[in-house]
């Protein structure tokens, strides 16, 4: 619970003035991170990713514990930097996602996807059963993508869970990493939620992901010869 002095709540009732910003209200310096990380992302980034992104947003961090306070930073955001990519799960290309950390994958994939490789969203893994990956890197007017990416939302990559609803999204996760580890599966790339907390660390992992899709087009075409 929230403390505040008397001599503070005595000093806003007298002057009968609006109430200074508190410690739970963001900072010029929060809404300068913020601003940076959507621009960067091409989305604004989702409150669990504070607490990977570094000194800077420890204050960002604390605002992100309470949804009242971290409403009020993502307003105070929109009000200081109206130009900025507002937040929901449809992409700017109108990709229609399921989630906001999806939205920041997805557009960091758009930004650096080559003209000769394509995207897909949630595909299948395997026919008839009902398990999909987040996306998928294929060449052109093939269905079957080369390299799946997952993206994990509410976990970082030292995959330590809090919730029951990380604990199954973590067992979700494993049931792929199983179907992906037997022979002559494609291959699957995890993005974590502190990956996303840093867009230089997310686009190289895209970039890499691009070239592991290359990689196997060569392999596909010498195991043809």
């Amino acid at each position: 619970m929230r403390q505040f002095s008397s001599r503070t709540r005595m000093h806003g009732y007298a002057s009968r003035q609006p109430c200074r910003t508190s410690m739970w209200d963001a900072t010029a310096q929060d809404l300068r991170v913020m601003a940076d990380l959507t621009e960067q992302l091409g989305a604004p980034p989702v409150s669990p990713m504070m607490q990977y992104c570094g000194p800077r947003a420890h204050h960002l961090a604390q605002l992100a514990r309470n949804a009242g306070d971290w409403g009020r930073l993502l307003r105070a955001l929109a009000c200081r930097y109206p130009r900025l990519p507002e937040g929901s799960h449809v992409a700017s290309d109108g990709t229609e996602l399921e989630s906001n950390p999806e939205r920041i994958v997805w557009e960091t994939l758009r930004r650096l996807q080559p003209d000769d490789l394509d995207l897909c969203c949630h595909p299948l893994l395997e026919e008839r059963r009902f398990l999909r990956s987040d996306f998928g890197i294929c060449t052109p007017g093939d269905d079957t993508p080369l390299v799946y990416l997952e993206v994990m939302g509410m976990l970082g990559s030292d995959r330590e869970c809090q919730t029951d609803v990380e604990e199954h999204s973590l067992k979700r996760l494993a049931l792929k990493e199983r179907w992906f580890s037997e022979p002559d599966r494609p291959l699957l790339r995890i993005i974590w939620l502190d990956m996303m907390a840093h867009p230089d660390w997310l686009a190289a992992i895209c970039e890499e992901a691009f070239q592991a899709a290359y990689a196997r087009i060569t392999m596909r075409s010498r195991a043809r010869r």
